[in-house]
């Protein structure tokens, strides 16, 4: 009979032991609201140093660890595509809305409603919890002044798109290549949608003889028209405030054409780590966050909480085209981008 209670006794401490077991691994993978382990996995559309700021941030908090791989929007976009049969990636942070809706509608994202988008514009992120809004950038014709003063002296600045078809201009323009770019393809889906597809595509043939060049990278035209190789870049408004406040002599005209990106955040679908990714989301969209990227970025957060950075713009006071739509922009770009890989 002692033995009886004796095997007894080792067996309940057997389960109380297991289950105490169970119960720590499942608080520290996060089922209990612990921390989730592991690391996970970013493509990133915003630049490097800021993508890192932020997950250094986040990895402090939370202890999960991270890789970042830097992309254009374009290439991001294909990656995931790619790799919907076995993904790599958990988090797509960065680059405009309009690219994060091809990927949902390929159904590649997870779908996640995040509490801490409660205060963000419906309008700024999608109703399903596909994609979520991060900041807002519109598209602007940045110049470098010493440059211009050298070529053009006293002439007036380009106000609009259609001024740069100048031939005075032939050579002295940058700007990313629509195919690869998300920078560039906000701006042709902006055209788009003020002119029509067919004026679009005839203006960007017009223009290609003053385009030095069209790189992968949305923000290296005006790196370089920075440094003077060139005159004039076509980016983002807030990439343009950047590279002036690192000491290069530009200024920048938003022209009443230019459409905007919402700037989004995504979870891969079936990623390695949706937990850890699911985490991530809700870290980004709280106001630490904000306040570091829009003040090493220049852009202007969605989170009414977040003020504008010193040195950047408020873009209500520019005459960028409020009537942009990134959906319309989703919805055609295949179509668009096909078009514009003929132009010669």
């Amino acid at each position: 009979m002692a033995r009886k209670k004796s095997n007894s006794s080792v067996m309940i401490l057997s389960v109380i032991v297991v289950v105490l077991v169970a119960g720590f691994f499942m608080y520290k993978s996060g089922v209990f609201g612990g921390k989730v382990q592991g690391k996970v996995t970013v493509y990133s559309i915003f630049q490097e140093e800021e993508a890192r700021m932020l997950l250094e941030k986040f990895k402090a908090e939370t202890g999960i660890d991270y890789d970042v791989l830097r992309l254009p929007s374009g290439e991001a976009v294909s990656r995931v595509q790619n790799e919907m049969g076995k993904p790599q990636a958990d988090f797509l942070m960065g680059g405009p809305a309009d690219s994060h809706e091809v990927l949902k509608k390929a159904g590649a994202l997870e779908a996640y409603i995040s509490p801490n988008a409660s205060d963000i514009p419906d309008n700024m992120k999608d109703k399903d919890g596909a994609w979520t809004g991060f900041y807002l950038n519109p598209i602007a014709i940045g110049i470098n002044e010493k440059r211009w003063k050298e070529k053009y002296g006293t002439a007036a600045y380009p106000q609009t798109f259609k001024e740069l078809l100048d031939p005075k201009f032939k050579g002295e323009i940058g700007m990313s290549d629509p195919a690869t770019s998300g920078t560039s393809y906000t701006a042709v889906a902006s055209l788009a949608q003020v002119w029509g597809k067919d004026e679009m595509l005839k203006y960007m043939t017009q223009l290609l003889p003053n385009l030095k060049e069209r790189p992968k990278s949305g923000i290296e035209p005006i790196q370089k028209a920075g440094k003077g190789e060139y005159t004039i870049g076509i980016t983002f408004l807030g990439d343009q405030i950047k590279v002036k406040n690192q000491g290069n002599p530009i200024v920048s005209i938003v022209p009443e054409a230019a459409g905007y990106e919402v700037g989004g955040l995504a979870i891969v679908k079936n990623g390695p780590n949706t937990a850890a990714a699911k985490k991530l989301m809700d870290y980004m969209l709280t106001k630490e966050p904000g306040m570091i990227y829009t003040q090493s970025a220049y852009s202007v957060s969605v989170k009414p909480s977040v003020p504008i950075p010193q040195g950047g713009v408020d873009i209500k006071t520019t005459k960028y085209n409020k009537t942009y739509s990134l959906w319309t922009a989703a919805e055609q770009r295949k179509a668009l981008q096909d078009a514009l890989k003929d132009l010669k």
